[in-house]
């Protein structure tokens, strides 16, 4: 599935918690040892860390890449702050990920954001930047449910006109649209009904969308860290950014009219970029003319560069 597909830990059990000493199941059996309720709830970020740490190895010693962890049930959902500063403390530790993610909150209907939220951002003008990506899911597990017994429904989604659905309200406000499923539900009993219900999903969004782009939840984190941590700054011949981290495909609208080229500088190195007649022509080294500026995409060094 990789790398078309991250891979997470979903802590190590999703039932009873793991002694990391013995690794074995606790003896006690109530809710404070149940990975997806009590356990996490009041451990401080060190603890957690190394709980995570724990399951993290699992992939690793099986030589499977990782960049961020899935929470179990109600996993650290009383104690986020802990739970974001273990996320980047255990993801750092066993595989240096430079930008640890970890999929927690699910938000299904209403207008509150649906965007990643960067947090605990660090050492943004040093050497070792550092910050924590939650990625928030936008819909519900509408496919075939987590135990594979509830029959899903692609209209709750998008509706077969394209003009309603959980993915519609979110696409068109200009958010990320991440879907949440669970493989019982997509396999449904041996029919496979979750995954025509997916299929059927993506056409029509495609049908609706045409400017759709789908990411990996590292890519995600990566872009929205990019975004939101670059600082941007207007001088006498351009702009200059000055980047934590690097990013693929980094696209920024600027307020230039009757523009007539641009060229990005990092160090030593210019790149003159190419024209493109439309947005949906973009990609990293162009850029397009619009009503009000110019639409630029490149790929975003770490430290300084300029556009000019």
């Amino acid at each position: 599935m990789m790398p078309n597909w991250d891979i997470h830990p979903e802590m190590m059990t999703h039932t009873w918690a793991i002694d990391t000493k013995t690794g074995r199941a606790y003896d006690e059996r109530d809710e404070n040892h149940l990975e997806n309720w009590g356990f996490s709830q009041k451990k401080s970020s060190d603890e957690l860390a190394t709980y995570m740490a724990y399951a993290l190895k699992v992939l690793k010693n099986v030589g499977l890449d990782c960049e961020g962890v899935t929470t179990p049930g109600g996993f650290g959902n009383k104690n986020l702050a802990n739970l974001s500063t273990g996320t980047f403390q255990a993801c750092r530790d066993v595989y240096k990920t430079e930008i640890p993610h970890y999929f927690r909150h699910l938000i299904t209907e209403g207008k509150e954001s649906v965007a990643p939220r960067v947090e605990n951002a660090t050492g943004l003008d040093g050497k070792n930047p550092g910050c924590v990506v939650s990625i928030i899911g936008c819909a519900g597990d509408w496919f075939g449910g987590w135990d594979g017994l509830e029959r899903g429904r692609a209209d709750l989604f998008i509706s077969e006109d394209g003009i309603k659905g959980r993915m519609v309200d979110v696409i068109q406000r200009g958010e990320p649209a991440i879907m949440v499923a669970h493989w019982p539900g997509i396999y449904y009993n041996g029919d496979r009904d979750g995954f025509d219900i997916f299929k059927e999903v993506v056409k029509r969004l495609h049908t609706k969308f045409d400017h759709l782009r789908w990411m990996t939840l590292s890519e995600i984190s990566r872009y929205w860290a990019a975004k939101e941590l670059t600082k941007i700054e207007r001088t006498e011949t351009g702009w200059t950014f000055t980047a934590p981290f690097a990013c693929p495909s980094f696209t920024v609208r600027l307020p230039v009219k009757d523009a007539k080229a641009f060229a990005l500088t990092s160090g030593d190195a210019r790149t003159e970029l190419k024209e493109v007649l439309k947005p949906l022509d973009l990609k990293p080294g162009t850029w397009v003319k619009e009503k009000d500026g110019a639409t630029i995409c490149f790929d975003l060094p770490k430290g300084a560069s300029a556009l000019a």
